[in-house]
């Protein structure tokens, strides 16, 4: 079935499956990841796969994508058999994937990477203008205005994620899986998105959307199949169940509130001020916090909002205003000062940023803790710091085989995790978070949310930078709107997704208008 974006009325898809998928297996050693999955998508039709990070969605689209070839079962497409042995296969049969964990290569263009390995070519030699050309039309697809000649690296995580977008409309895919696609997008973003899932399936696409956000997937799909540790545990019609019925799926258990109750005590003392602060990407930035407190920062992407972040723990420092910080020292000058002074920062892009993707989970943990105080973290020849990290990395329940495999090797939210355990390690004074659930399972976030609850309720002060409003508003005892680089309002504890909209939007149409 089929709803259009104009009418909503529904309309018959093809009865056959376009897409069948039947008895997947696969094993990596003696770990059985998935375990005799079946599921199947028709054309013209939206299917939702949920459950835990580590529940084995991951692999399921990588051998859909090519990337790994199953121990057992077939998969079908259009009726008939094929073996996809190579992401090349994969391509040739119509399939493509948009990955949660970004894949483009920074040092090339936009236009580049969009045609990577697929560049047109006049005589022989690679046709840079109607490769240029083409970028153009399909990011004009996904309404984006981003110049096809700038290097990938140089963007913002939002709008690499638009490209990746992008590469896989070039491909004239009749299989399209969107894994997590609109966790580094904000609410402008993610609505052009929908609008092109719509248009997709009005013209016959069949459409996999991997997401934990309960809301899109309800907005979106037509049938909603759950995976829980390897396996099918439900193959659902959107209209015959609700968000909570597949959350008990997913986790297996009635997860209660997912935020923390807030203590209701009043903010301590001040632990970071700045007055008047400026750099290159934010003007006139005042802002206090303190201890005991957990202030959420809201605003459409490129307002400043992740730029504060960077400010505040020294990646791209203040280079004006007056800042106080609780140790007398004045602002951290780097990331390193600001690791040394237990100012703790969870960045947005943890794949290029956050992590050692080739070591190991208890060696990724300790990587803080190691250059707080070196002779104590010695993980790999056995020191004395081991059984704090793997002590954490099962408080914050990390799937994984065992603490020494590659931290590349797991889930972005299980990676995400990992992240947060290192700055558990040392106990920082300030956490200034980025991002912090992108891509994490809903009761991942539940753990990492109690966690920071607990963190503030000791002491601490928090910081959470978000393009999630419920995000926001659920964990942040007070939240801070920011436009055009400056702060434009401050709302209190359960501000509503209207109110700080907006502030957000007015304030930017009201600079721009200027």
């Amino acid at each position: 079935m089929e709803t259009t974006a104009k009418t909503g009325v529904r309309e018959k898809t093809n009865l056959k499956p376009r897409l069948d998928m039947r008895d997947i297996s696969k094993r990596f050693g003696a770990v059985t990841v998935l375990d005799g999955i079946s599921l199947s998508c028709r054309a013209g039709e939206v299917l939702a796969v949920c459950g835990e990070n580590g529940a084995g969605k991951s692999t399921l689209m990588k051998i859909l994508a090519g990337f790994y070839r199953p121990d057992g079962g077939e998969i079908h497409i259009d009726g008939k058999p094929v073996h996809l042995r190579h992401p090349l296969d994969s391509q040739r049969e119509g399939v493509a994937i948009i990955h949660q964990e970004l894949s483009l290569l920074p040092h090339r263009t936009v236009a580049q990477n969009i045609f990577l390995g697929r560049e047109p070519t006049r005589f022989g030699i690679v046709d840079h203008k109607r490769m240029r050309q083409a970028a153009l039309a399909a990011l004009a697809r996904l309404q984006s205005n981003i110049d096809p000649d700038v290097r990938a690296g140089a963007l913002p995580i939002a709008d690499q994620q638009v490209v990746e977008i992008a590469k896989a409309l070039t491909l004239d895919a009749r299989i399209l899986v969107f894994d997590e696609p609109t966790a580094a997008l904000d609410n402008a973003e993610a609505a052009k998105l929908f609008q092109l899932i719509e248009e997709l399936r009005r013209n016959g696409a069949s459409i996999l959307y991997i997401s934990h956000r309960m809301g899109e997937v309800f907005a979106l799909a037509d049938r909603i199949c759950v995976i829980k540790d390897g396996r099918l545990v439900g193959d659902l019609p959107r209209n015959e169940t609700d968000s909570d019925a597949v959350v008990r799926l997913m986790v297996g258990r009635e997860i209660g509130a997912l935020f923390p109750t807030r203590s209701g005590a009043e903010a301590g003392e001040q632990v970071f001020s700045v007055k008047a602060g400026r750099n290159r990407h934010l003007r006139d930035v005042t802002l206090t916090l303190k201890s005991g407190e957990i202030v959420g920062v809201a605003g459409l992407e490129g307002s400043g909002k992740t730029a504060l972040a960077r400010a505040i723990t020294g990646d791209e420092p203040f280079d004006a205003g007056t800042i106080e910080v609780w140790d007398g020292k004045g602002a951290a000058s780097s990331p390193r000062e600001a690791v040394r002074r237990k100012i703790a920062y969870v960045p947005d892009d943890r794949k290029s940023e956050g992590l050692g993707l080739r070591q190991s989970l208890r060696e990724n943990a300790a990587l803080t803790r190691r250059a707080l105080s070196p002779s104590l973290s010695l993980v790999s020849h056995g020191g004395c710091a081991a059984p704090l990290l793997d002590q954490l990395l099962r408080q914050l329940d990390v799937r994984a085989a065992n603490h020494t495999m590659p931290v590349g090797a797991l889930s972005g939210g299980n990676q995400q995790k990992v992240v947060v355990a290192r700055w558990l390690a040392v106990n920082p004074r300030l956490w200034v978070l980025c991002e912090p659930t992108r891509g994490v399972d809903v009761g991942a976030k539940s753990t990492i949310y109690s966690i920071l609850r607990s963190f503030a309720d000791a002491g601490g002060s928090v910081l959470v930078v978000s393009s999630d409003l419920a995000e926001v508003i659920g964990l942040s005892d007070r939240i801070l709107v920011m436009s055009e680089g400056r702060i434009a309002a401050e709302c209190p504890a359960g501000a509503s997704e209207e109110d700080i909209m907006k502030h957000a939007v007015l304030s930017h149409q009201a600079r721009a208008a200027s």
